[in-house]
């Protein structure tokens, strides 16, 4: 299993799956900080919106997300 971490907070997003996750990487190659992070902001969340993410996958990320400008994300894998 794969796991969705705020970076800020050390809290938890969420599970994803690997389809999702390769949907992320491939998404967002210019917003990765290293190779388990990525810096997400509302506009790039709306790009991936915008590029086919997943209803499920946007929501939880814009939850994550709230009112901050932006936020750093991290995957692990279990």
């Amino acid at each position: 299993m794969i796991r969705l971490y705020d970076n800020d907070n050390e809290c938890e997003i969420g599970p994803i799956t690997e389809a999702q996750l390769d949907f992320l990487q491939e998404q967002l190659v210019e917003d990765a900080i290293d190779a388990y992070t990525f810096d997400l902001s509302p506009g790039s969340i709306d790009s991936l919106e915008m590029n086919g993410g997943e209803t499920e996958l946007v929501a939880m990320l814009r939850k994550s997300i709230g009112s901050r400008a932006s936020m750093e994300v991290r995957y692990e894998l279990d």
